[in-house]
């Protein structure tokens, strides 16, 4: 009677038994190492779902396996979201640049300069932005480009003395020029600018040309020079006119003395012509009393007139040549 092997009973076969231990040890650790390389890879997945942002740092999701970029910007925090995502970062704080080149004035001169602004990224904007410029790298290159483009812009409305004057007025005109260049044209709904407020800006240096300099000295040179000429000319014409003064006193003081001299020499004239005048007066009327006491003629006359002058001198010598009559004592 044959037996059907499903049948047959089994014997007690020790290398048997030994051969089904061991296979179910190698299931239970093939079963812990499943769940271990489980528990690390699901660990992983968090991980790489989760991404932080510090309390300064604006972020937008980028899932770099679907490429595509969240529509809204996070602060500062942990963030779930896909698998192997990362953040495109932006900063949250005020940002300051600083610029250093030459520009030219209005009246084309080179003016080095010196300037330093600060701007921020508005939340709202950050998605544009990294739409626009991929990344912060490449939108702060932008911003100080326009920066500089707006200082440029802006000296070219000013002279170079205004630089030296009206230094306050360039630096609010510059504010004014880069808040349109970062901030774009309110009137232009086009132009929205680079997606950034500016906040303040500083003219920090402004270096003028040597040859202006040198130019402005000679300028100022020149002025003390004509100013000094016109105080030298009124000192001169000072000095002139009190020679002037001085000379038509002295001319004064010599027409009064002339006047003086000339009225004490006609007083003396006249008193001596009068006196003259009254001597021969008392004379002729000696003469004319002579002549009619003594019943002269004028041959008598001239000689009494001899005989009074006889008297009148203490000694008188005379030298005359023959033949001479000095006497007329006969017509006596």
């Amino acid at each position: 009677m044959s037996m059907n092997r499903s049948n047959r009973p089994r014997s007690y076969d020790p290398e048997s038994v030994g051969f089904l231990n061991c296979s179910n040890s190698s299931r239970k650790y093939v079963w812990g190492s499943c769940t271990l390389i489980s528990a690390i890879v699901i660990i992983a997945l968090v991980a790489a779902s989760i991404k932080g942002l510090s309390s300064v740092e604006y972020g937008v999701e980028y899932d770099r396996w679907s490429k595509e970029l969240d529509d809204a910007a996070k602060q500062g925090g942990l963030h779930v979201g896909p698998v192997g995502f990362r953040f495109i970062k932006f900063p949250s704080t005020q940002i300051s640049a600083d610029l250093s080149d030459t520009c030219v004035s209005q009246d084309g001169l080179r003016v080095e300069f010196a300037v330093q602004f600060q701007y921020q990224m508005p939340a709202e904007s950050i998605v544009d932005a990294v739409r626009a410029y991929r990344d912060y790298e490449t939108w702060v290159g932008i911003v100080e480009f326009c920066g500089n483009a707006a200082i440029q812009h802006t000296c070219s409305d000013f002279n170079v003395t205004d630089f030296q004057n009206n230094r306050a007025l360039i630096q609010n005109a510059m504010l004014d020029t880069l808040k349109l260049k970062l901030e774009g044209d309110p009137t232009n709904d086009s132009d929205v600018g680079v997606h950034a407020i500016a906040s303040s800006l500083q003219l920090q240096n402004v270096n003028i040309p040597f040859e202006y300099k040198e130019a402005v000295s000679e300028k100022q040179k020149a002025k003390e020079d004509i100013l000094l000429a016109k105080n030298q000319r009124q000192q001169e014409k000072t000095k002139a006119m009190t020679e002037l003064l001085a000379a038509k006193d002295g001319a004064k003081k010599i027409i009064a003395s002339a006047l003086n001299s000339a009225n004490v020499t006609i007083t003396r004239a006249e008193l001596k012509a009068s006196e003259t005048v009254f001597s021969i007066e008392k004379e002729k009327d000696v003469l004319v009393q002579a002549k009619t006491n003594f019943n002269l003629d004028a041959n008598g006359i001239l000689a009494y007139m001899s005989n009074q002058l006889y008297a009148s001198v203490k000694k008188l010598e005379a030298s005359v040549g023959e033949p001479a009559k000095i006497s007329r004592k006969d017509e006596l």
